[in-house]
């Protein structure tokens, strides 16, 4: 009787065992299947982490981009505005030697006119003071032959 005790005893722990093994290889095969999903989630993660990290990169070299041709383009307009403002400046300067030199040559010629006319003027006198009056009676008008 003990060996039959002791070998139903020893089955139903062999059972037992048999069954917890099969526990077991049902819940390892579950946590398998888990540890895939999760293994396929992390990768997917780190997948669009990259995606982000990518375009992120992309964004601050495009913006960089941007910023040095901006730099660029305000250079060279800022070195065209200041072609265009010394050309400006000389374009002044020349209207003012100019302004210079016609104002001398005005000057010049009204010295030159008015030191002139004094001489005539002087030659004027000269010749009034040179002629009696009743000398020139002859390029007077009569006044009774005007009418």
């Amino acid at each position: 009787m003990m060996e039959e005790e002791f070998s139903e005893k020893l089955a139903e722990k062999v059972t037992e065992q048999k069954t917890q093994e099969e526990q077991y290889r049902t819940q390892i095969a579950a946590l398998e299947k888990e540890l895939s999903r999760v293994r396929k989630e992390l990768e997917e993660q780190k997948k669009e982490q990259m995606n982000v990290a990518s375009a992120l990169m992309e964004a601050v070299r495009y913006k960089d981009e941007l910023q040095q041709e901006a730099q660029a383009k305000m250079q060279e307009e800022r070195a065209e505005w200041e072609k265009k403002l010394e050309e400006g400046a000389k374009e002044l300067n020349q209207y003012h030697k100019q302004i210079a030199k016609v104002r001398e040559m005005v000057c010049g010629m009204l010295q030159s006119m008015d030191a002139q006319s004094e001489e005539v003027e002087m030659q004027i006198r000269t010749v009034k003071s040179a002629c009696p009056r009743h000398n020139m009676t002859l390029f007077e008008r009569n006044p009774t032959e005007e009418a």
